[in-house]
């Protein structure tokens, strides 16, 4: 694969996959404020609180996923087919593990573990059959979704994201009628599950038609060699997923153990909600990056790489300044708007949600390195460090501070150990970097994407309107401009800048 050719894919992955999470974005919200509207706020605190266990049940995925594209990248460039089935049958045999696997722990989790999670003034039973059901759908997905990979590995993601956007459109809509008509939470757990078979199942399709050689009954037994090589990818890959998972999921199962009724982990999915929409959006850079960097990878300089790593960080954490920005600037009248006064949360809570947004943005950048590379093995001690001291302090914050102790104190190992070690170690490893430039050019994006939010929340006190459209309109046009201008006063003279502004030119040109 030629420069050309990875420069085009990951254009056009980038293009496919915000258009359609844009869609997703809008569907998810729709979806979401009917939920709460038809269905009440327990229910959509429930909805919350399993998306949270069952982000840490997923744990048992151990890094599967990612481990068979970074093994796909070389024979998919030498062609070689044989080796390219023989991974193949392997994944989708230990995917058939996990489906059981998962089922087993969702069901104990549903006798043993909801009662001491969950407090509802709903049944326990019907709590658990909720549960199941919304499991089940993960289930399900580990039993069609293999072929995907194959996706990902030859730079084709716009094709799983595109099926995935078309089937969420029907069945996402099909889930808001039945909301409407029949005000059933069981339902709509019911079409989540057919929603995702449909959405493997016509990418199956695509995939056997144009790689024959995939259909089930020509894949082959991997060596033990190759699957030993998998799954020393995979330990330090696991170790990896936990620390990002107890990151994310334990701001909701925290919050529903030290604050009461299930309804409060609600109030702060709402805003979740949002955040895991703007991360959705921006992950397909970094998506693109990854498989992009992989293919680059095989053959690439130090030099190369190196270069079109900080090219593809500034153009990245710009976007990031804007959006951290428009975050800031919307979100409260959002919430007043579309859920209700009393679902708004208090500003420094809202404050330390943006910086823990802005971090997790910067991080894009080294995470989609490591996981190109599989080199997860660099820091996997100090990920196991990471998850420790983010329950640790989240809990004590939360008990001191309530939910914003909890941001808090989740937000302090992701700075320490993900931003400022991986970072330095990731660098030097895969690009021969110093600490010093990497320490020096991340602390420039931090104070530029600090200033672009500072500046907003300042311009934005100025519009002295109650909630409304018109009012989110004219901050969202705010925080677009400062976020736009703002980093190119540190940037203009930059060879990153330059740069990119002649790819835009030669981009336009084209056009």
């Amino acid at each position: 694969m030629d420069t050309r050719s990875r420069t085009y894919n990951s254009i056009s992955n980038s293009i496919y996959g915000i258009l359609c999470s844009t869609v997703t974005v809008f569907l998810n919200f729709f979806v979401r404020i009917v939920l709460v509207r038809e269905l009440g706020e327990e229910i959509n605190g429930l909805h919350n609180l399993f998306q949270s266990i069952t982000s840490v049940m997923l744990l048992m995925e151990m890094g599967i996923s990612s481990a068979m594209i970074i093994h796909l990248y070389a024979p998919i460039k030498n062609h070689d087919i044989e080796e390219i089935k023989g991974i193949m049958g392997f994944y989708k045999k230990v995917y058939l593990y996990l489906a059981i696997a998962f089922t087993t722990v969702s069901i104990l989790v549903s006798i043993f573990l909801i009662n001491k999670l969950v407090t509802s003034s709903l049944p326990l039973n019907t709590v658990r059959i909720y549960f199941l059901l919304f499991a089940l759908s993960f289930a399900f997905n580990y039993l069609t979704q293999y072929k995907r990979s194959i996706l990902f590995a030859e730079q084709k993601n716009r094709i799983s994201i595109g099926i995935t956007a078309i089937c969420e459109v029907l069945f996402r809509s099909l889930q808001i009628v039945f909301l409407l008509v029949w005000h059933q939470y069981i339902t709509f757990l019911i079409i989540t599950i057919i929603e995702k078979l449909a959405s493997n199942f016509v990418a199956i399709h695509y995939i056997n038609k144009y790689h024959p050689y995939l259909n089930d009954g020509m894949l082959q037994e991997l060596p033990f060699q190759k699957k030993l090589a998998i799954f020393n990818t995979v330990k330090p890959l696991m170790v990896f997923q936990v620390a990002n998972t107890v990151q994310n999921a334990s701001k909701g199962i925290l919050i529903s153990i030290l604050l009461g009724n299930v309804a409060i982990v609600g109030y702060y999915g709402n805003y979740q909600l949002v955040i895991s929409m703007v991360e959705m959006i921006y992950a397909q850079f970094g998506g693109a990056f990854t498989t992009s960097f992989g293919n680059l990878s095989v053959d690439g300089t130090s030099e190369h790489k190196r270069r079109i790593y900080f090219k593809s960080a500034f153009i990245m954490n710009w976007i990031a300044a804007i959006m951290c920005a428009g975050f800031i600037a919307c979100i409260q009248d959002f919430i007043y708007l579309v859920f209700g006064d009393h679902f708004v949360l208090e500003f420094m809570s809202v404050l330390i949600l943006t910086v823990n947004m802005m971090v997790y943005l910067l991080n894009i950048p080294v995470i989609s390195i490591q996981n190109a590379m599989g080199l997860h093995n660099l820091d996997v001690k100090w990920m196991i460090l990471q998850a420790i001291t983010a329950i640790v302090l989240g809990y004590v914050g939360g008990i001191l501070l309530g939910m914003t102790g909890i941001f808090v104190g989740l937000l302090i190992p992701l700075v320490v150990f993900t931003l400022i070690r991986k970072g330095i170690v990731v660098n030097k490893r895969a690009l021969d970097m110093e600490a010093k430039s990497y320490l020096l050019f991340i602390c420039k994006e931090i104070i530029k994407i600090t200033l672009s939010v500072v500046f907003t929340i300042w311009l934005c006190e100025f519009i002295k309107m109650q909630p409304s459209v018109l009012c989110i309109i004219l901050k969202g046009m705010i925080a677009l401009v400062v976020g736009i201008f703002t980093p190119v006063l540190f940037s203009f003279k930059s060879e990153e800048f330059l740069e990119t502004v002649g790819l835009i030119k030669k981009v336009l040109k084209i056009k």
